[in-house]
């Protein structure tokens, strides 16, 4: 049931008024640098709007007296050459906002990313349903809690890791579902900009290549099929390939010229490892996974309440795609291959960081939401997508109501983590997190362990 409205420009306005207020409420919170990792980000963002991608032994020891004076260093960098640090997280965020933190605006970047999200979902349900289940997506999308929380942190890369795969996975999913309709010119750039996105997104964020993979395995699937049916695509299946190129290529670049290697990325130079269960033996990691299971329902519950609906959703669809027995369709709005491409794409998310080593040594329940989840928002988009599909068959009043709950709590719990100063009482990271404390004789210290 629907409300009896048929004119677009009442959704596109609802759904421009509902991204202003979310806009209002992100930049209503002054930026705080509640993490490490936010400092880090601030100075490699500071550091290539400069010009420089290393630092030199003397440069870093500055650098980290000004972030954390005399009791913590900058521990994003890593030392990469006998008088080099270098930023070790994927660079790609850090390139992305430099212009803006030039002019002395970054808030503006992370804007225009959230934009280019909202207006690429609405495209996309419009497209897959109608109208009024693009205003819904949305609207759920810009106030689900870990979206504003993570909006507000211009200096982390995980609102960058949702927009860049984000825009390029619903550019895809687009082409798809409007092939027949596209020009030839639309469709190479629609897909140009789909395969630019997307691989931008594992510049981004290194573990991204898991989503890349399923939109991979989805285009070579889809063109063998397309060839067998004699169907004229590889001249403009290569536009989403020249995409991945152009993307990639600036990544290796950068991999080279700081990290010696065009395979080498800064994970490697870390001061601090990043593992997976899969990096342990057997009974290590699986109780790597336990952990995670048990300690992180409740602060994901919290970031991401629309699992609650997204799980039972991706259920129903696949019980109506004929999945589970031998029936009629009953969901002819979501084609099988995007269904796959969507499931895929959240479950690649959380199967990775379900098994991150980091995360399961900490007592979820005891940090505020957005520390330990914040590595899952990139599982928000299709998770948006099929419960836009799946609740729009309510009745107006039941989905009208969902929704309204959910941007309560959305606002309400953003603007608990907004207000507060850093994740951690009088700015010192819990044991299991902390940091070594920067001696006064920092300089005589890093010299004596670097060989400088």
């Amino acid at each position: 049931m629907s409300i009896p409205i048929a004119r677009p420009w009442f959704y596109r306005t609802a759904a421009v008024v509902a991204f202003i207020f979310a806009q209002i409420l992100v930049l209503a919170m002054p930026v705080k640098l509640q993490e490490p990792g936010d400092w880090g980000f601030q100075y490699a963002t500071r550091n290539f709007a400069e010009g420089r991608l290393t630092l030199t032994h003397e440069q870093y020891i500055q650098q980290s007296q000004e972030a954390g004076g005399e009791s913590r260093w900058l521990s994003s960098y890593g030392l990469v050459g006998d008088d080099s640090w270098a930023f070790t997280w994927a660079p790609g965020y850090a390139f992305y906002l430099a212009p803006f933190e030039r002019i002395g605006v970054p808030q503006l970047g992370a804007s225009l990313l959230s934009l280019g999200v909202v207006v690429v979902l609405y495209l996309l349900l419009a497209r897959l349903k109608d109208e009024e289940t693009a205003l819904f997506g949305v609207t759920l999308l810009v106030f689900t809690p870990l979206y504003l929380a993570m909006w507000q942190r211009v200096y982390m890369d995980s609102f960058a890791a949702l927009a860049f795969c984000g825009m390029g996975g619903g550019l895809y999913l687009y082409y798809w579902l409007s092939r027949d309709r596209l020009g030839v010119r639309s469709s190479a750039a629609v897909l140009l900009a789909a395969g630019f996105l997307l691989m931008a997104s594992v510049g981004v964020r290194y573990t991204n290549i898991a989503i890349f993979v399923v939109f991979g395995v989805h285009f070579l699937v889809m063109t063998v099929r397309l060839h067998r049916h004699r169907v004229r695509f590889l001249p403009i299946g290569l536009f989403f390939g020249l995409g991945i190129a152009l993307s990639g290529i600036g990544l290796l670049a950068y991999q080279g010229r700081v990290f010696g290697s065009f395979f080498n990325s800064g994970s490697e130079f870390a001061q601090f490892g990043i593992r997976f269960a899969w990096d342990y033996q057997l009974g290590e990691g699986y109780g790597i996974v336990r952990r995670n299971i048990i300690s992180l329902w409740v602060p994901l519950l919290a970031a991401l309440p629309i699992i609650l609906a997204a799980a039972p959703a991706f259920v129903v669809a696949a019980y109506e795609k004929g999945f589970f027995f031998r029936r009629t369709d009953n969901c002819p709005e979501l084609p099988v291959h995007i269904y796959r491409v969507i499931l895929g794409w959240a479950v690649a998310v959380f199967g990775i960081y379900v098994m991150y080593d980091w995360t399961s040594f900490q007592n979820g329940a005891r940090f505020l939401f957005p520390l330990l989840t914040r590595f899952y928002l990139p599982a928000l988009l299709p998770m948006v997508v099929i419960v836009a599909l799946m609740l729009r068959r309510l009745s107006a009043k039941l989905w009208g109501s969902v929704l309204a709950v959910l941007v309560v709590l959305g606002v309400i719990f953003f603007i608990q983590v907004a207000r507060i100063q850093v994740y951690f009482a009088d700015g010192a990271t819990p044991p299991s997190l902390s940091l070594p404390a920067m001696p006064a004789n920092i300089s005589a210290v890093l010299s004596e362990e670097c060989g400088l």
